[in-house]
């Protein structure tokens, strides 16, 4: 954020009608429209301002000075004036002008000034200059002769924030006589004014707008909190003109008795009860010929009765629209819905710079409130990422972010960050005008948790045993039982998508709830007493799906399975937790443990593997030296080996393999001593790691086992390579590719490609080297494996400076090297024997600052983003 407190005068125009002038005259339109652009950027240029965005068909831009931002304004309507005198089509444009401070990011400003000018602009007819009173105070006594104000009053504006008082500019040039401002005063309504600005549903706002012109009733729905009312009664404001027989909202949330619906919307509309008829009788007579827009705000808790009204007045009343916001839809004949989703919030891996967050609307949303309770807030590089949490944590659900914002006056956000993890008591002291229920985030949640029936209830409860989302199957299996049949848990779920408890992502076939409302049913299941129950049952479900996928993690259906475990990470990760209070939860801990370890090393998350199996070794019960604990010690010693922790590889392996001897499990004992084998290597004891690696070799074909002889063969590979037999060495590789394609195991056949083009660098033979880097990036791209990928980015590099492109080498490098830091994989000696030479010969063709900058270019670019270079960089033919 370049100055968060600059206070800037915003100058906002646009043409009136444009849409009718592109449907009836395009051609002249685009010509038209082409000479309405160059003459704004003249006129603004010539007062000293900088156009922030051309908007389609107006502009928005920026003056240090408001009187520059009117005479740019006269400038640029009286040069439209002279267009249509010289037969062009005539544009009418309107401006808007107001000044105030505003956040400045990516050559754009935001906030609530800038919000405010264009407001302004849309209030005025083409033609017409619009002030605000800010403005006024500033250019007062500075006015030319030539220039006069004309006082216009306090109007409404269609922000719905408090009125503003506005002025018309005058000048002999110009049109001096307009209708009434296009104000919320010009048609009849009773849409409330509201105390704060409305943040961060631009396309919301759009996409809903567009809905109602489809529909005659249309229902905005979601979560408690989402801000349905609020976009609502936005919507209502922006489309008012469309209306002339006015907009009517109609608060229903603090209505108890569905009978009184009927009266409810009658006494917004000023209607009342005539004798001899009921009172729904009477509201439909009245609407019967108006075009109207009628609000039913907060539905759910009067569904029925508000279908009755909506069903009566879409059958009799033809020219009135219904607008209703609702925890779930009505399931009524013709009624469209739209899902209120939450603000968007920044990635957890997404870079926490002041700039980079503040365009999330969740974050602006967060600084708009907070500094309204402490003006000196700001967003800033120290504070961005704690921010970023906050909102992160908090789902983007609004409500929620107003109260976490709303205590920035009272504690430093650190604290609020860090109790978060008590939400519902920290997040309290809403406005004391609002209902009971809109006042805390816990009463919020409480509201929508007794509209739920009884059966509901306990589905919903149980449902919050599920981290990250779950399938209707997994729902059948872990939450049926006492209370809930396997027959009923659909019809349940999809009521609970209907009432905005959970989320539906029909395209995966999976559903989730947000955070906040999966810790509020957490707290009901413990509540309940069936929480161990639960978690058993989750804990098994997790476990069966883990051993289901293992055996499909190393062949050709790797990359489907490996999206499976995707999916339910976070499941995974909250059942191996359980394990340390679960029944018989050592043994299931081993086995959750060793049927995912391949997860955790192509998903670059070896740290966290290594960790989860060191805790599922340590618990009770996992002590017996049997199978299970022989296969998770290898496990471990293999991630350890992978982050090059050479000597505690070796004591988890070396006790793995000391168990696998007592069993009397040669392929075991097989697997185990490769990696053995390479973690001597890694530590420089040469003698040993070949003893190890021949021994699993020999012991790999006296088995027969076709992907232990792989591996083995890999491995004694390494060595020769390692030693500079690369005569040796290449024919291994060349067994481990031809094994890895009749096994149909593409990361095999990755590492296999790996290790001969590195022999290929070696050699000079830059076809085959080629060659195989595609392939391997190729594989990665379809398996989405980050070892395979972050090796390619790694002998890429290599390569790259073998054919002399050292800035792309060193790129390469840097965006592997970054990479490094975050999956924790570390490159073997063998590799990293490769490497290290080419990587300071391309530094040493750079000079230093040359170098620096690649370096940073690489760092900067990113996994992904350096893997589609290289990619494009192979395709493309070689230089010659």
């Amino acid at each position: 954020m370049d100055d968060a407190s600059a206070v800037e005068t915003f100058l906002f125009t646009d043409i009136e009608g444009s849409s009718r002038l592109w449907e009836r005259e395009p051609a002249r339109m685009q010509v038209a429209l082409a000479r309405h652009d160059a003459l704004a950027r003249g006129a603004v240029a010539d007062h000293r301002g900088s156009i922030v965005k051309m908007t389609g068909d107006g502009m928005c831009a920026v003056f240090d000075d408001p009187l520059c931002a009117i005479d740019a304004a006269l400038a640029f309507l009286r040069g439209l004036a002279a267009l249509g005198e010289d037969d062009a089509l005539e544009l009418k444009a309107r401006c808007g002008i107001h000044v105030g401070g505003a956040q400045r990011r990516d050559n754009d400003y935001f906030g609530t000034t800038v919000n405010r000018a264009a407001r302004i602009m849309s209030a005025a007819h083409g033609g017409q200059v619009l002030l605000s009173q800010p403005v006024v105070d500033l250019v007062r006594g500075r006015l030319p002769e030539t220039l006069s104000l004309r006082d216009l009053g306090l109007v409404r504006l269609r922000d719905l924030a408090s009125p503003e008082h506005l002025y018309q500019v005058l000048h002999p040039a110009l049109r001096q006589d307009f209708p009434a401002l296009r104000s919320l005063e010009a048609t009849p309504n009773n849409l409330p004014q509201q105390s704060t600005s409305f943040v961060g549903r631009e396309r919301e706002l759009a996409e809903a707008r567009a809905a109602l012109v489809r529909t005659r009733l249309l229902t905005l729905f979601g979560a408690g909190g989402i801000g349905k009312t609020r976009l609502s009664l936005q919507l209502a404001a922006e489309v008012l003109d469309d209306y002339p027989d006015g907009a009517w909202f109609v608060e229903l949330a603090p209505i108890a008795d569905a009978r009184i619906v009927p009266q409810a919307v009658a006494s917004a509309l000023g209607v009342k009860e005539e004798g001899g008829r009921s009172i729904t009788d009477t509201l439909v007579a009245h609407l019967a010929d108006k075009t109207a827009l009628v609000v039913l705000d907060n539905c759910e808790h009067l569904l029925d009765a508000c279908a009755r009204i909506a069903e009566r007045l879409l059958r009799e009343a033809p020219r009135v629209k219904l607008l209703a916001s609702s925890r779930e839809p009505m399931r009524i004949a013709g009624e469209a819905v739209y899902p209120v989703p939450a603000l968007a919030v920044p990635d957890a891996g997404a870079r926490a710079e002041d700039a980079a967050v503040a365009a999330y609307a969740s974050v602006r949303l967060f600084l708009e409130r907070a500094s309204a309770v402490l003006p000196t807030f700001r967003i800033t590089d120290a504070n961005a990422a704690t921010v970023a949490a906050i909102c992160r944590h908090l789902d983007g659900i609004p409500l929620a972010i107003e109260l976490a914002a709303a205590r920035v006056r009272a504690m430093p956000l650190d604290m609020i960050a860090s109790r978060l993890h008590d939400r519902f008591h920290l997040l309290t002291g809403g406005s004391r005008t609002a209902l009971p229920r809109q006042q805390t985030l816990r009463a919020l949640i409480d509201w929508s948790h007794e509209l739920l029936s009884p059966a509901e209830r306990v589905l919903f409860r149980r449902l919050s045993v599920f981290a990250g989302g779950w399938t209707l199957d997994a729902a059948d299996q872990v939450c049926s039982g006492e209370d809930v049949a396997r027959s009923q848990v659909l019809d349940l779920l999809a009521s609970l998508v209907d009432k905005s408890l959970v989320v539906a992502d029909l395209e995966v076939g999976r559903y989730r709830m947000l955070e906040t409302i999966r810790e509020y049913a957490a707290e009901r299941l413990r509540e309940s007493g069936e929480e161990a129950t639960l978690r058993d049952r989750h804990l098994d479900h997790c476990l069966a799906l883990a051993e289901t996928a293992a055996p499909h993690l190393y062949g050709p259906e790797q990359g489907a399975w490996y999206s499976q475990l995707d999916a339910d990470r976070d499941n995974l990760r909250a059942a191996h937790s359980w394990c340390d209070r679960a029944a018989e939860g050592g043994s299931k801990g081993l086995r959750l443990v060793n049927a995912i370890k391949p997860y955790w090393f192509s998903r670059g998350l070896l740290k966290l593997g290594k960790h989860a199996t060191i805790e599922a070794l340590d618990r009770p019960g996992a002590q017996a030296r049997d199978p299970q604990r022989c296969h998770a010690l290898f496990a471990v010693g293999q991630l350890c080996s992978f982050l090059g922790d050479y000597g505690e590889a070796i004591g988890y392996l070396g006790e793995s393999l000391s168990i696998a001897r007592e069993l009397g499990d040669r392929l075991r004992v097989a697997a185990t001593l490769q990696p053995l084998g390479l973690a001597a290597v890694g530590r420089g004891d040469f003698a040993a790691g070949r003893q190890y690696l021949d021994e699993a070799l020999a012991l790999a074909k006296e088995i027969g086992d076709l992907s232990q002889i792989a591996g083995a063969a890999n491995a004694v590979a390494q060595v020769h390579r390692m030693e500079g037999s690369l005569g040796e060495a290449e024919p291994l590789y060349a067994e481990v590719i031809a094994a890895g394609r009749n096994l149909r195991d593409p990361y095999l056949v990755a590492v296999g490609l790996l290790n001969l083009a590195m022999v290929y660098v070696a050699r000079g033979a830059h076809g085959g080297a080629r060659q195989a880097l595609q392939e391997v990036l190729a594989i990665a791209e379809e398996t989405k494996s980050m070892p395979a990928g972050q090796s390619a980015l790694e002998v890429a590099s290599g390569f790259a400076a073998a054919l002399g492109e050292p800035e792309r080498s060193l790129r390469y490098f840097a965006a592997a090297e970054a990479n490094t830091d975050l999956t924790g994989i570390q490159r073997d000696p063998t590799d990293d024997a490769f490497l290290r030479p080419l990587i300071a010969k391309a530094r040493e063709a750079l000079d230093a600052a040359a170098a620096k900058a690649a370096e940073r270019a690489g760092h900067d670019a990113g996994y992904e983003r350096t893997l589609a270079d290289v990619r494009s960089w192979l395709a493309a033919p070689p230089v010659r």
